[in-house]
């Protein structure tokens, strides 16, 4: 058994090697102030372990006397398998410990849209995947899913664009594969993977809206993202805008999302007997007073909810990024941006607190990567004993 003071000195340890990228035990040592004989106790384990690599001499005192050795992370140490779970299509990637994409797919969501599609599709991808690295390589496996997560048991409790809910993905899978599986809410593993390597990482508190299918955000407090008490912080797609109007709506989906989403979009091209795509719409809004009208709505009521929640937590940045958010954000931030001039106190307002996410379209599966090392690296290390959560690597947060 760890002790949990072992726990702790490792994590520390590893997260001064993954912040240098090349360091020596000496170094470590008078980081930390531990001691060189606990130091070189942890780190042998770790080389040992294959987590920490040795990689050549350092540079002597000027005094003269032996070289120290180098180490630094092995970021190939394990992989782990993301998947994310879109309104109309879904990524499966392999990523390394550094966040990069080493292999990916895309499909058709519509092959998933059942249960028992989802359920088959997911096992025959993963099944390709794990074979061609091998099980031992494997981490973790992650899912975003467009839709809420019980926090505690990570069972889906329900996608709207689907129509699926109280679904159990976690436990089959992990059957099936013998590989640690989670479960989250697609929008939070975005906010993870932003605040990791993409545009939030030199930020604390951050607000990341994805606009697709459907609206979700992710929030990030402090350095850590922040899910609620189970699970269902930052649906933001379920904010009222407008109630006098939105009292009358029809449930399903969100009633900020049926002024603006993709969902809303399509509907509207619908109803005009217009056979265009969002793009389309989007591309035709300078000739058409009717699309630019309907658009600038959206915005609007998009720029309100905005507002609420920045007055309610007072972010450094809102990050906007989705399929519709991140690839027409040039077309509808001034409208936002606008909008929010005029309702935010002019103390919260700020022209570069509106950015374009980073890492679209794999902002999911970089975030899931980053959310099974948060949960499962440590333990990995430690032979499965730990259950304490590994430090952020690059800003201090929990990882």
């Amino acid at each position: 058994m760890v002790s949990k003071l072992t726990e702790i000195r490792t994590s520390e340890i590893l997260k001064i090697i993954r912040e240098r990228k090349s360091t020596s035990r000496v170094q470590i040592s008078k980081l930390t102030g531990l001691s060189k004989p606990t130091i070189s106790s942890i780190v042998n384990d770790l080389v040992e372990e294959g987590v920490v690599r040795e990689n050549g001499l350092g540079q002597s005192k000027a005094s003269g006397g032996r070289k120290p050795i180098n180490i630094s992370f092995a970021k190939d140490y394990r992989n782990v398998l993301s998947v994310d779970i879109g309104g109309t299509k879904t990524i499966f990637a392999m990523i390394d410990l550094d966040g990069n994409i080493l292999k990916r797919d895309t499909i058709t969501t519509d092959l998933l849209r059942t249960e028992r599609g989802l359920v088959d599709e997911l096992n025959e991808r993963l099944k390709s995947y794990i074979e061609e690295v091998g099980k031992e390589k494997v981490l973790g496996i992650s899912i975003g899913i467009p839709g809420t997560v019980d926090r505690t048991t990570q069972k889906i409790k329900y996608m709207p664009s689907f129509d699926i809910g109280n679904l159990d993905l976690k436990t089959p899978i992990e059957k099936r594969f013998g590989i640690s599986t989670l479960i989250e809410n697609d929008v939070t593993l975005s906010a993870f993977g932003e605040s990791w390597i993409g545009s939030a990482r030199q930020f604390n508190d951050v607000i990341l809206v994805s606009i697709g299918t459907g609206i979700g955000s992710g929030i990030v407090i402090n350095d850590s993202v922040y899910r609620g008490c189970v699970g269902g912080a930052g649906e933001i797609g379920e904010f009222v805008t407008d109630w006098s109007t939105e009292s009358k709506m029809n449930e399903g989906f969100g009633r900020l999302e049926q002024w603006f989403s993709g969902y809303a979009l399509e509907s509207f091209c619908r109803n005009n007997g217009w056979e265009f795509s969002v793009k389309d719409l989007f591309e035709k809004m300078d000739s058409d007073e009717r699309i630019l009208e309907r658009i600038t709505g959206g915005c609007q009521h998009l720029a309100l909810a905005f507002a609420n929640a920045i007055m309610l937590l007072d972010p450094a940045r809102l990050l906007i990024g989705g399929g519709i958010g991140f690839n027409q954000y040039d077309r509808i931030f001034p409208i936002i941006d606008s909008t929010l001039r005029k309702v935010l106190p002019k103390e919260l307002y700020r022209p570069d607190l509106l950015v374009r996410a980073a890492l679209e379209p794999y902002s999911v599966v970089i975030g899931g990567a980053y959310f099974a090392q948060k949960e499962l690296l440590l333990k990995e290390v430690l032979g499965g004993t730990s259950g304490f959560l590994m430090q952020d690597t690059t800003r201090g947060g929990t990882l």
